[in-house]
């Protein structure tokens, strides 16, 4: 099913022509559609985006709302004039890319992708034809877009209901160093954190945060069951549930609680983590152990959890034993 109801290819290939803008938007064709579908779901659930917003006031915030009241067209223009401009102004090189702005319904809700897709060289073999005499030759090739799974592209989808943003960027070399493309040098984009970013900042938190008994062995793994709890029961990871789930059997609770708090404001951490992305939570379902002496194990929370099944042994002599019980078939790869 095609989704995509408007769409706008803005073509910088370098030559005399470019950049090329339509003189009309239309609905894509179902192959481009589920391309263009692919792009938007791949922005949106990346451990590579971000959630953030435009600056309020900012006059990319009053571009964007053109898409609520004016033609399609006619928004994606004015977008689009806006960023070249931009471009022009920071010198980043207006070529070798084509810039794809789409519209597109999602739970109801209105929703705006833009998108960079820089070209990627090929080698392609070229046919001619003259006088019923044949010439084939292999030349290069540098107009082949990338796939929709590559992490090649950058851009942004925008709910043009909430305001709300999930941005993959990409940095580019402009007349003052290096910028993020969309957040530094065309948006004035929030500064907010990926959410694997986000989740790696809570989890160094927390081990900040833990008291000094509380052993590498025993916090991680609590950390990443109350992380997955709380992804379970609200659909994001709430940093003061977690922190409690974590220290819930500790004397000191409340003050580590307070500490903890307290870092989150300091080191500007949302109390509230949303989760767009599986590949986080797949990250949080799964307890990887490595020992001093090479051996490395991944298993499933849930069976790290269960003590008849997985269990970490002291033994007299200050070494560690692992027991993993109950197992029916052995394989060896």
């Amino acid at each position: 099913m095609n989704i995509i109801a408007r769409a706008a290819v803005y073509i910088y290939d370098g030559s005399a022509a470019s950049p090329i803008f339509p003189h009309k938007a239309g609905k894509p064709a179902d192959e481009t559609g589920a391309y263009l579908s692919a792009i938007a779901e791949k922005l949106m659930t990346s451990d590579q985006s971000r959630t953030t917003c435009v600056e309020p006031g900012s006059a990319q915030e009053e571009l964007l709302r053109r898409f609520g009241y004016t033609p399609f067209q006619e928004a994606a223009d004015a977008l689009m004039h806006g960023m070249d401009e931009s471009m022009q102004a920071l010198e980043i090189p207006r070529a070798g890319f084509d810039m794809v702005i789409f519209s597109f319904d999602r739970e109801n809700d209105p929703h705006l992708c833009v998108v960079q897709l820089p070209y990627r060289r090929a080698m392609v073999h070229q046919l001619e034809i003259e006088d019923e005499q044949v010439t084939t030759q292999i030349q290069e090739h540098g107009f082949v877009l990338p796939l929709s799974g590559s992490k090649a592209f950058s851009g942004f989808v925008v709910n043009l209901s909430t305001g709300d943003i999930r941005l993959r960027d990409t940095a580019v070399l402009t007349n003052v160093g290096n910028r993020m493309l969309f957040s530094e040098s065309l948006f004035m984009m929030a500064k907010t954190r990926t959410t694997k970013e986000a989740v790696q900042a809570v989890t160094e938190l927390i081990e900040q945060a833990a008291p000094p008994e509380m052993t590498e062995q025993a916090l991680k793994p609590a950390l990443k069951r109350a992380m997955a709890k709380s992804i379970e029961e609200k659909g994001v990871i709430d940093v003061q549930d977690v922190a409690q789930e974590v220290f819930r059997s500790d004397s000191e609770r409340e003050a580590i609680i307070e500490e903890v708090s307290r870092q989150m404001q300091e080191e500007a951490i949302e109390p509230v983590i949303p989760v767009e992305n599986k590949r986080v939570m797949t990250q949080l379902q799964k307890l990887r152990i490595k020992t001093d002496n090479g051996i490395s194990i991944s298993l499933p929370r849930m069976l790290a959890d269960d003590e008849n099944s997985f269990a970490v042994v002291n033994n007299d002599d200050g070494t560690m034993s692992i027991i993993i019980s109950r197992v029916q078939e052995l394989k060896t790869e």
